[in-house]
C-alpha cells in the first residue's frame, strides 16, 4: 500500500450562500433577468430490480454562455453516495440530488467571471414490480413457477461465490474465479502471500513507521476470518528495509497478504466482507485493494484500486480511491459513512472496460468512469491486497493509539 496522506484526499466543504424556492436551493443569480444557466428538474425513474438510474447533470444555457465544467453531488439519506461527478449510477431508492453547473459568460465580446449555478432536488428510482404469471393458459396447461428476479450484483452482496443469483450489467451470469471463505485454522499459501518489508527492501513495504512480517502475531486465520494485525513490540528493532535509505528503527510491526504469483485477474467483480479496527482515534490504517500484477509504470501511473481504506482518525467511513496519477474528482468519495466499520461489512468492486464502480453494504460509493488517459493503467491484471498497519500523515501514530489493531476479513469472493 503506497502510503497517501489522507489529508490530500480530503476535500474542503465550501458552503455557498443560496436561496430557498419552494423547499429547493437554488445558487444565488449572478444578475437580475433571465439565468444564464437553467438547471432541470429532475423526473422520477422506474428501473427494474437488477438495474441502475443514471443521475447527471439536466440543464441548458442561453447563448453566449461557455459552460466549463457540470457535475452532480448524491446523498442518500445521511450518507454522501458520490461527490462533484460527471454521471453517478444508482439503484432504486430516494435520493438528494445537487447539480452544480461552472460557466462564464460572454457579454460584449469578452468573457466575464466564472460562476456557479446549483440546484438541489429530490430524485426517486422505483423498482418495476415483479411480473405477475399469466392466466390466460388452458387450466390443462402447467404453468411454471416465475423464475426469480436477478440480483443487481453491485447494490447486492451475494451469499455464496459459486451458484448466486447476482448478474452483470448486461443480465448474464457472474462466474466465480477465486474464493477463500477463512474457514480453516492456517492462511492457505497457495493463495495468499504474507507480504513483508524486509523482501521489498527497494520501496520499502510500509504505511508508516511499521514493519510488515510473516508471523502469526500478524496474520492468522481463525474463527472464520483472516486476522491482519498491527502491533506494538516491546521495544524497538531494526526493520529491514524500513529506511528511506534502508534499515529503520520501529517499534510496530504489521499484517498483510497479497495473491502475487497466484491468482491476478483484469476486471470482474470482487466482494469483501471484513470489520476494521474499532479504534476511533488516529493511528491505524486499514485497506482492502487491487495493485497491477505486472505493474508497466511507478505508482500511482501503475493504477490501483482501492475498494476501501480505513483511516482511524475517520472511524464513522470507509473511503475508496482510483489511482492512475490523473486527478479527477470521480475518483474518491469521502462521505461513504456507515454505522460500523468495526462491525462486518461488505466492500464491492465492479470493474468494466469503461467504469470502476464501488459500494458499501449495496450502498453505490464511487462510479468512477474510465478515461482514454486511464485505460493503459487497468489494461492487465490485478492482484488481491489487503492490509492492516499504521496509519501516516494526518493519520500518524498518537500517544492515544491503541498498541493494538486488527482487520478482520470474513470472505473474499472474486467473479469474472
Amino acid at each position: 500500500m503506497r502510503h497517501i496522506d489522507p489529508a490530500r484526499r480530503t476535500r474542503a466543504v465550501l458552503v455557498a450562500a443560496s436561496l430557498v424556492v419552494g423547499g429547493i436551493a437554488v445558487g444565488a443569480p449572478a444578475h437580475a433577468g433571465p439565468s444564464a444557466v437553467t438547471i432541470k428538474t429532475l423526473s422520477a425513474r422506474t428501473v427494474s430490480a437488477s438495474a441502475t438510474a443514471a443521475v447527471a447533470p439536466r440543464y441548458s444555457a442561453r447563448k453566449g454562455v461557455r459552460v466549463k465544467k457540470a457535475t452532480v453531488d448524491v446523498r442518500r439519506g445521511s450518507a454522501w453516495m458520490v461527490k462533484g461527478v460527471r454521471q453517478a449510477r444508482v439503484p432504486a431508492g430516494s435520493y438528494t440530488v445537487t447539480t452544480k453547473v461552472t460557466y462564464r459568460e460572454a457579454r460584449k465580446g469578452r468573457l466575464g467571471p466564472v460562476r456557479t449555478a446549483r440546484r438541489t432536488q429530490a430524485f426517486r428510482v422505483n423498482a418495476a414490480p415483479a411480473p405477475t404469471p399469466s392466466t390466460s393458459a388452458p387450466a390443462t396447461t402447467t404453468t411454471p413457477a416465475p423464475a426469480v428476479a436477478p440480483v443487481s450484483s453491485l447494490a447486492s452482496t451475494s451469499t455464496s461465490c459459486r451458484g448466486s443469483s447476482l448478474v452483470k450489467p448486461d443480465g448474464t451470469a457472474w462466474a466465480c474465479t477465486f474464493d477463500d471463505e477463512f474457514d480453516g485454522t492456517e492462511l492457505d499459501r497457495t493463495r495468499w502471500l504474507p507480504q513483508q518489508t524486509a523482501f521489498n527492501a527497494v520501496d520499502g513495504y510500509q504505511i508508516g513507521a511499521d514493519c510488515f512480517v510473516d508471523d502469526p502475531d500478524n496474520v492468522s486465520v481463525s474463527g472464520g476470518a483472516l486476522r491482519l494485525t498491527v502491533r506494538k513490540e516491546s521495544a524497538p528493532f531494526t526493520c529491514r528495509g524500513a529506511g528511506p535509505t534502508g534499515d529503520a528503527r520501529v517499534q510496530h510491526t504489521a499484517g498483510s497478504v497479497s495473491t502475487v504469483g497466484m491468482f491476478a485477474q483484469a476486471r470482474g467483480r470482487v466482494e469483501f466482507r471484513a470489520a476494521f479496527p474499532a479504534t476511533k482515534v488516529a493511528g491505524h490504517h486499514g485497506a482492502l485493494w487491487l495493485y497491477p500484477s505486472s505493474p508497466a509504470a511507478a505508482f500511482p501511473y501503475s493504477g490501483e484500486i482501492d475498494v476501501a481504506e480505513f483511516y482511524s482518525q475517520y472511524p464513522d467511513r470507509a473511503i475508496p480511491y482510483v489511482h492512475y496519477g490523473h486527478w479527477d474528482p470521480s475518483v474518491t468519495n469521502n462521505y461513504c459513512t456507515m454505522p460500523d466499520p468495526a462491525a462486518f461489512n461488505t466492500y464491492t468492486l465492479e470493474w468494466t472496460p469503461s467504469t470502476i464502480s464501488i459500494a458499501y453494504n449495496g450502498v453505490p460509493c464511487v462510479t468512477h468512469e474510465v478515461s482514454e488517459s486511464a485505460k493503459a493503467a487497468f489494461e492487465g491484471e490485478f492482484m488481491l491486497v489487503m492490509t492492516q498497519g499504521l496509519g501516516a500523515g494526518g493519520n500518524a501514530v498518537t500517544s492515544a493509539t491503541p498498541d493494538v489493531g486488527t482487520t478482520s476479513v470474513d470472505y473474499v469472493r472474486v467473479w469474472k
